[in-house]
């Protein structure tokens, strides 16, 4: 049994050799049982089978020969079966001569032989009798006798083989029962031999086995403080060794990756509170706050390029605290920190003994910093290098591992960034209050200059009154056309000054609407008998539609006329003459809807998008050099937003466009008029 500790491959070796010994000697009693049970069945199969076949094939040969012998001679019958016994016995006579053995068989088979030459020499003599002849009925006799004497000598030889057969078979027998008995022992002995070694074997194998199999479970469960007992054979207490190595690197590379994923979170929680914040200062404070604190720093640094050098720290974080005043470095080139930044490297290493790719004026500047471990992280945006980030350890706690650069390279891309969007946040807030400025400005200057340009535009419309009443005299055909164009001008400069008023009112915020409860198939009504000389003018049919009832709504019935007055001033004058401008209006939901179709001329649709651009005309209203400000659907589409309604233009040029106003429907508004 001790040699069996010794080694699980001497353990194996001896029970394969035990087991391949006893399959070899089982296979070896098995072949010699074999060949002992096949002689007597060889002898059988191969010698006294044929005999016996061949004597008897030869004995209904003969008596086919006589049978067709007596038929010729009795009956004159054809001598067929007789020619063909005669042609086929020969071979079967040969099989007896070549296969007989015995002295015994040979006598038996010699004397059958004569017998069947005998018989055919006389049946050759029969064959010479003519038809008719006395001894016809002789020599048919004769040759029946013959025949007999033939069978006689094969019963014989028959009888013989019988008994040789019987032998055989009992010796077969005999061969098969010892040969079981044989078999039978030796499996007892082998199975029994074979048991004790299995037992012994598995003694040794199969407990430290198992206790390995135990160990490795419990170490796939999550229960890393298990290990395999140094038990068992030399090579299974060297695969439990390496095991437990396993195990042992298995939980420094978890503890490794919990560092490394702590390291990420820190990196990536930092980026998420500078993203959080647009000022440059709080940027810089979160950097620093968050490395000095999550990371085995003592000193953290962070250097920004002002001027073309890189010289104090803009925040320095020791002692648990963030400091805006406090180690002073001598200024460095910033070319140096360019050229590490755009080639992507850190400097790592001692103070003592900075890398070769860390400037002299650089390395002057950490030598002051006494004997640390230092790590030098450039950050920038695009192809611009904005500072760094340095950070320091006592050089016992050893160098700065991957994990850690990486973590800090995290957060300098992030700080970059960072500082950049602080940057461009400060230009463009800078940028926004100068818009503001401009665009107050530019109200203050709409509003200013058609206040201004009311007065002179009402004088023009008087004087025109005046001329037109002829209390300054006669005016002939052509003065009067002059008039006109004067009036359709004057009429089109107060539409567009009172347009830019409604503007400048909604851009500063005073566009106010005096609600009260308003009918809106009233409003309708009035816009379009007021449009309808100018439709008429323009050979446009206009047609209303309506419930006929009043649809009340809570709304400012002034800003509903100008909103109605726009749309049905803008269907009618890009309507050709002939075509028609519909109004409808209905209630839907608890909604006033109106609508508003023409068959005009319709908008681009690659021009759709631009149509709540203030002063935009659309290509094909300005090729027909049709007028108008651009302002209309900019002042409805505020009206309608002023009454927290719905609007909706769609269009198809060349076909029509359809403008629909939804309204909240007030039944129970109150009568008296109130502000919104």
């Amino acid at each position: 049994m001790k040699w069996l500790n010794r080694s699980v491959g001497r353990a194996l070796r001896g029970t394969f050799v035990l087991l391949v010994s006893l399959v070899l000697l089982s296979g070896v009693v098995a072949t010699v049982e074999s060949v002992r049970q096949g002689d007597a069945l060889d002898r059988l199969i191969d010698h006294n089978l044929p005999l016996r076949l061949n004597n008897l094939k030869l004995r209904s040969t003969m008596g086919d020969a006589t049978r067709g012998l007596r038929n010729y001679l009795l009956y004159q019958n054809p001598k067929t079966t007789y020619q063909q016994a005669r042609a086929a016995y020969p071979p079967f006579m040969e099989d007896l001569d070549r296969r007989a053995e015995t002295p015994e068989e040979l006598k038996l088979i010699g004397d059958l032989r004569t017998r069947v030459f005998d018989w055919f020499g006389y049946a050759a003599q029969a064959e010479q009798v003519s038809q008719g002849d006395p001894k016809v009925m002789q020599y048919a006799e004769g040759s029946r006798l013959r025949y007999e004497e033939i069978l006689r000598s094969s019963d014989a030889l028959e009888a013989h083989l019988a008994a040789k057969t019987a032998e055989l078979d009992q010796q077969a027998a005999r061969n098969r029962f010892w040969g079981r008995v044989i078999v039978i022992a030796f499996a007892v002995i082998a199975g029994a031999m074979a048991l004790l070694t299995a037992i012994r074997t598995y003694r040794v194998l199969v407990p430290p086995l198992a206790a390995m199999g135990d160990t490795l479970a419990r170490l796939t469960a999550g229960e890393h403080d298990a290990r395999f007992p140094a038990t068992g054979p030399t090579e299974i207490q060297r695969l439990g060794n390496a095991i437990n190595t396993l195990a042992d690197e298995s939980d420094r590379l978890r503890a490794t990756e919990r560092e490394r994923s702590r390291l990420s979170k820190v990196a990536h929680q930092t980026a998420a509170r500078i993203r959080q914040t647009l000022e440059a200062d709080e940027v810089i404070r979160e950097a620093v706050t968050a490395l000095g604190s999550k990371l085995p720093a003592e000193r953290v640094f962070v250097q920004l390029v002002r001027e073309g050098t890189i010289g104090p720290p803009e925040m320095e974080w020791v002692d648990g605290r963030v400091t805006k005043d406090g180690t002073s470095f001598p200024p460095v080139p910033a070319e140096e920190l360019e050229r590490l930044y755009l080639q992507g490297l850190t400097p790592v290493g001692s103070t003592g003994d900075p890398p070769q790719d860390v400037p002299e004026a650089a390395a002057r500047a950490l030598r002051q910093l006494g004997d640390m471990q230092f790590l030098v992280v450039p950050f920038g945006a695009g192809q611009k290098a904005l500072g760094s980030i340095l950070l320091a350890r006592g050089s016992a706690r050893g160098p700065w591992n991957t994990d850690e650069i990486e973590a800090v390279k995290v957060v300098g891309t992030d700080l970059g960034r960072g500082l950049d969007q602080a940057s461009l946040y400060r230009r463009e807030r800078d940028l926004v209050k100068e818009l503001r400025a401009l665009d107050s400005a530019k109200t203050d200057f709409m509003s200013t200059v058609s206040h201004e340009l009311r007065s002179p535009l009402t004088s023009i419309a008087g004087y025109l009154e005046i001329l037109r009443d002829e209390e300054a005299g006669d005016i002939n055909p052509a003065q009067d056309r002059m008039l006109d164009a004067i009036d359709r001008n004057t009429t089109r400069l107060r539409l567009l000054i009172e347009d830019l008023l409604t503007l400048s009112r909604i851009e500063a915020g005073a566009f106010r609407s005096l609600k009260q409860r308003t009918d809106v198939c009233a409003v309708i009504e009035n816009s379009v008998e007021s449009m309808r000389p100018t439709a008429a003018k323009a050979q446009v049919e206009l047609t209303v539609e309506h419930p006929g009832c009043p649809v009340p709504v809570d709304g400012d019935p002034n800003q509903l006329d100008r909103a109605m007055a726009n749309l049905l001033s803008n269907a009618v004058k890009f309507t050709p003459a002939g075509g028609k401008v519909h109004v409808g209006v209905s209630v839907e939901d608890g909604d006033a809807v109106v609508v508003v179709s023409d068959t005009g001329i319709g908008i681009p649709a690659e021009e759709m998008t631009r149509l709540s651009t203030r002063f935009f005309r659309a290509s094909n209203a300005t090729e027909r050099s049709i007028p108008g400000t651009g302002l209309g659907l900019s002042i409805v589409r505020s009206i309608v937003a002023n009454h927290s309604g719905t609007f909706d233009l769609r269009s198809e040029e060349n076909k029509g466009t359809t403008v629909t106003m939804r309204i909240k429907t007030s039944a129970d508004a109150p009568e008296e008029p109130r502000t919104g």
